[in-house]
C-alpha cells in the first residue's frame, strides 16, 4: 500500500515528518519518513537544548549532532492511510457446495456518512466475484454480489437507526439472494420492522464465483463501486460489529466455515475464528475493543470478568495506528550521544518550508557516567501522544472546548503550525477527540507525525509554549546552570519502572505529567520510599490513567469516565482498558489522586493570564530560608511568563481531605484567580456554586515542601505555567532561582547522605 500522493490542487508549501522509532537508544537506527511537497529538502539531526523563540523566552538553541550526516533528498508527498478494519487472507471454502450463509450483528454509528460503508466484504470488482454488504452514501443498506458473469446490486430499503443493533443475514443459494434484517430492541424501546428481500440474480452464482474465496474484509472493502477496484482498503464502516459468521450450504444441512468471538484476545491485534478452521484475521489501525454488545445487559461492567457481552469492535474511518510512510533516509545514534530531545531539522532548498521532525534519546550507563548525572528530567511522554494532533479547536466536533470561563474561539492563536494541524486530518486524532461518528478516541499512536510536538510549537488556545516546548526550557535552565542531568521518558519509567531512576538522587517531572500508566506512577512511587528526590515542576499532573502495551510501545489508551475534566465521556461499561485489562478515568477514583505523593492536586483551569505566587506565614520561616536564598521576603515569585503569572493554565492545590501529607507544608500559594479560570467538575457537590475564580479559594495553586519517611523530600509547584515564568528574561527571574536553590539543596542533601554512608546514595 504505497502512501506516496499528489498534494490536492492549490495545497500550500509543506514538509512534515516523524522517527521511527520516536524514542531511541545511543546506537539505534532511525528511519526518518517525511512528506515534503517542495522539489528537494536539506536535513541535518540537531540536540534541542532550548526550542522555544518568542519575546522574553530564553535563546533558542540547537547543538548539531556532527556524526550524523546531512545531506539533501527529494521532496515527494506522503498522505496516510487511515480506517480501521479486519483482515482475514484467503479464506477458503470447499469446491463442493450449494450456497453461501453470511450472518452477524452490526451497529452504525454514523448511518449517513456520505459515502459507502462495507460491513463485510470479499468482493472483487475485477473478476465479478464475492459478496459485499453495505450502507450506501443515503444510508440505505444493499448487497453487491459477483456471480462471474456481473456484479448486482440488491437493495434493501432499509435505514438502521444510529446506535441500534440489528441481526443481517444474508443467504446465496445459486440465483437466489435473500437478505434478512432484524432491528434487536433497545431494553422496552420499540424495535422498527425487519425487512427481508428475496430476489433472484440474473446469473447464477457459480462454484467457481463462490463469495468468500479471495480475503475477507470486515468493515471495509477492496471495491470502490460494484464495477470497479481499489488498490486498497475502502469504504471503511464506522460503527460496530459483532459475531461475523461464514457457513456453507450443502442440501439441508448447514456448515460453519469461520465464526468469529471477538471477545477473546482483546488486548491483541488478531480476531480469532472459533470454528476451529483457524481461519483467524487481523485488525489493521486499532479499532476500539471492549466494547458492548447487542447481548450486554448490565450485568457486568467489566470485560475482563464479564462471560458474555463484549463481543464487539467499534471501527472508525479515521483510526490511524500507524501511517506507514516511506522511510526517506535512516540515521544511528552515535554511541556517546547525550540523552535529550533531538530533531531532524528538514527545509525545502527554495526556503519555502520548514519542519522539526522530533524524537527522544534515551540515557546509557555509559552517558549517565560520562554526564556525571545526578538529577533526572522525564519528559512526559504519554502526555505528547495522549495530545498528539488535538483537534480541540474543531468547532464541527462535539469534543470542541473551551479552555476557561471566558475563553474566545475567535482570538486563538493562528500559526503555522496550528494551520498545518487543521489541514493535516489524514495524521489521525488524540484522546481528547471524538470520532467523525461522535465517539471517544482511546487511542493514540507516535507512529505518524505529530504536529503538536515540536520544541517551539506554541499553542493556539493558552498562547503559549505547551507540553515539549514548555519542557525544553527546562533542559535550556539545566545547561545554562551547569547541572548535570539525564533525560529520561514516561515510557522509560513505564518499561523499566525504578530501575529507571536509580542512577539518580533527584528526579523532575516536565511541566504537564498528566497521564501515567499503572507502571509508571510505581517508579516514583518507589524511587521517594527509597529515599530519592522528588520535584513536581508543573500543573495537572498524575490526573488520567492510561495504558500502553509493551509490544506496541507506540500505542497509549485512554478511557475517560464521568468524572474530570474531559472532552467526551466513554460509556459506564467501556472504562477498563482493552491493552491491559484494568481500571481507566482519574487516578483520584482509582484512590491514588497525587494529593499522595505530590501533595497537590488538580483543581482549576484558565486560559487568562496566569498570577504570582505569594509566600505564606510559614514559607517565610526560617526552614525555608534555603529555598528562598537571594529572593527578598517581600517579592512576589513569578509576576512574569510567557503565559503571564507563574499559577495558570492548570493548576493544583493542597488538601488533606483528599490525602495531602500531614507534614506537608504550604510555602507559597497563588494571589488570586480571575474568573477566566474555573474549578475541575470532581471537586464540586451538588448544588453547583462558586466553581468561578473570585468566588472561592479553591481555585489556587499551593507550591507545597514535605520530607519523606525514607530521607528524601517532595517539592511541587502545581502550576503549568511554571517552566513559562522560568524561561522569563532568559532565566534571569526568581522562579528560576527558586527552582535551582531546591535542586542545589536537594543535591547537596544527596552527597552529604552518601559522604556519612561512606559511598555513593543508591535510591535502589
Amino acid at each position: 500500500m504505497s502512501t506516496i500522493d499528489t498534494p490536492p490542487k492549490d495545497y500550500p508549501s509543506e514538509i512534515t515528518g516523524y522517527a521511527d522509532p520516536w524514542i531511541a537508544s545511543p546506537g539505534d537506527e532511525v528511519a526518518i519518513k517525511v512528506s515534503c511537497t517542495e522539489p528537494e529538502y536539506s536535513y541535518r539531526t540537531v540536540r534541542v537544548i532550548q526550542g522555544v523563540q518568542e519575546e522574553h523566552s530564553p535563546v533558542k538553541s540547537l547543538e548539531e549532532v556532527s556524526q550524523i550526516p546531512s545531506g539533501m533528498a527529494p521532496g515527494r508527498f506522503q498522505y496516510a492511510r487511515s480506517g480501521s478494519y479486519a483482515i482475514v487472507k484467503r479464506l477458503s471454502l470447499p469446491s463442493t457446495l450449494e450456497g453461501v450463509e453470511v450472518s452477524l450483528f452490526f451497529q452504525a454509528h454514523l448511518p449517513q456518512a456520505g459515502h459507502p460503508q462495507a460491513i463485510i466484504s470479499n468482493l472483487n470488482a475485477d473478476t465479478k466475484t464475492g459478496l459485499a454488504v453495505l450502507i450506501d452514501d443515503k444510508g440505505l443498506v444493499e448487497a453487491w454480489v459477483g456471480t462471474g458473469s456481473g456484479v448486482e446490486t440488491v437493495q434493501t430499503g432499509f435505514s438502521p437507526t444510529r446506535r441500534r443493533w440489528v441481526k443481517l443475514n444474508v443467504v446465496i443459494k445459486g440465483a437466489e439472494c435473500s437478505i434478512t434484517l432484524q432491528p434487536v430492541a433497545y431494553i422496552v424501546e420499540k424495535a422498527p420492522s425487519a425487512p427481508s428481500v428475496k430476489t433472484t440474480l440474473a446469473s447464477p452464482v457459480v462454484a467457481s464465483s463462490t463469495p468468500f474465496s479471495d480475503d475477507l474484509l470486515i468493515a471495509a472493502t477492496y471495491a470502490d463501486s460494484p464495477t470497479s477496484g481499489f488498490p486498497r482498503a475502502t469504504h471503511f464502516f464506522n460503527g460496530r460489529i459483532d459475531s461475523p459468521t461464514i457457513s456453507v450450504l450443502k442440501g439441508t444441512s448447514t456448515e460453519v466455515i469461520a465464526k468469529y468471538d471477538f471477545s477473546r484476545n482483546i488486548s491483541e491485534d488478531t480476531v480469532l475464528d472459533v470454528s476451529g478452521n483457524n481461519f483467524h484475521g487481523t485488525l489493521v489501525n486499532a479499532p476500539t475493543r471492549a466494547v458492548t454488545g447487542p447481548d450486554w445487559n448490565g450485568g457486568e461492567s467489566d470485560w475482563t470478568k464479564a462471560k458474555y457481552g463484549y463481543g464487539a469492535i467499534h471501527f472508525h474511518e479515521d483510526d490511524l495506528d500507524d501511517a506507514k510512510w516511506e522511510t526517506d533516509f535512516t540515521i544511528k545514534i552515535p554511541q556517546d550521544a547525550r540523552s535529550g530531545i533531538y530533531s531532524v531539522e528538514v527545509k525545502s532548498t527554495n526556503g519555502k518550508t520548514s519542519d522539526m521532525i522530533t524524537f527522544f534519546v534515551r540515557p546509557t550507563p555509559e552517558t549517565t557516567a560520562a554526564t556525571g548525572a545526578k538529577v533526572a528530567l522525564v519528559l512526559s511522554t504519554f502526555t505528547y501522544l495522549a495530545y498528539a494532533n488535538e483537534q480541540l479547536s474543531d468547532r464541527a466536533r462535539s469534543s470542541s472546548i473551551d479552555v476557561g470561563p471566558s475563553f474566545d474561539h475567535s482570538s486563538i492563536k493562528r500559526s503555522e503550525d496550528f494551520e498545518r494541524l487543521r489541514r493535516r486530518r489524514d495524521l489521525g486524532l488524540s484522546n481528547y477527540d471524538v470520532h467523525n461518528d461522535d465517539s471517544g478516541t482511546v487511542f493514540s499512536s507516535a507512529k505518524r507525525p505529530i504536529l503538536n510536538l515540536r520544541p517551539g510549537y506554541v499553542m493556539w488556545a493558552f498562547q503559549r509554549p505547551r507540553e515539549l516546548s514548555a519542557d525544553s526550557m527546562m533542559i535550556g535552565f539545566l545547561e545554562r546552570q551547569k547541572i548535570p542531568y539525564d533525560i529520561v521518558t514516561d515510557h522509560d519509567l513505564h518499561l523499566h519502572g525504578a530501575a529507571a531512576l536509580a542512577p539518580y538522587t533527584t528526579v523532575m517531572t516536565g511541566s504537564h505529567p498528566e497521564y501515567p500508566t499503572v507502571q509508571s506512577y510505581n517508579a516514583y512511587e518507589d524511587f521517594a520510599r527509597k529515599g530519592g528526590n522528588l520535584m513536581y515542576l508543573g500543573g495537572n499532573g498524575f490526573y488520567w490513567v492510561s495504558a500502553v502495551d509493551t509490544a506496541r510501545p507506540w500505542r497509549l489508551e485512554v478511557r475517560r469516565g464521568d468524572q474530570g475534566v474531559r472532552s467526551y465521556t466513554l460509556p459506564g461499561p467501556e472504562r477498563i482498558m482493552s491493552l491491559t485489562g484494568t481500571q481507566g478515568g482519574l487516578w483520584k477514583s482509582r484512590g491514588r489522586s497525587s494529593h499522595g505523593l505530590f501533595g497537590i492536586s488538580f483543581c482549576a483551569e484558565g486560559a487568562g493570564p496566569g498570577v504570582p505566587f505569594k509566600r505564606t506565614e510559614k514559607g517565610l520561616g526560617p526552614e525555608f530560608e534555603w529555598m528562598f536564598k537571594d529572593i527578598s521576603r517581600e517579592e512576589l515569585i513569578g509576576e512574569f511568563g510567557l503565559g503571564g503569572g507563574a499559577s495558570g493554565d492548570e493548576i493544583d492545590s493542597f488538601d488533606l481531605a483528599c490525602g495531602s501529607p500531614t507534614n506537608g507544608v504550604i510555602v507559597a500559594t497563588s494571589t488570586g484567580h480571575p474568573d477566566d479560570f474555573g474549578i475541575v467538575p470532581e471537586i464540586v457537590n451538588f448544588p453547583i456554586t462558586a466553581t468561578l475564580g473570585t468566588q472561592t479559594n479553591e481555585i489556587r495553586s499551593d507550591i507545597v515542601y514535605y520530607e519523606t519517611d525514607a530521607g528524601g523530600a517532595v517539592f511541587s509547584v502545581g502550576s503549568i505555567n511554571w517552566y513559562c515564568s522560568l524561561g522569563w528574561d532568559d532565566y534571569q527571574n526568581n522562579v528560576a532561582k527558586l527552582t535551582e536553590n531546591v535542586i542545589r539543596e536537594f543535591m547537596s542533601r544527596a552527597e552529604k547522605n552518601a559522604a556519612a554512608k561512606g559511598g555513593v546514595v543508591v535510591t535502589s
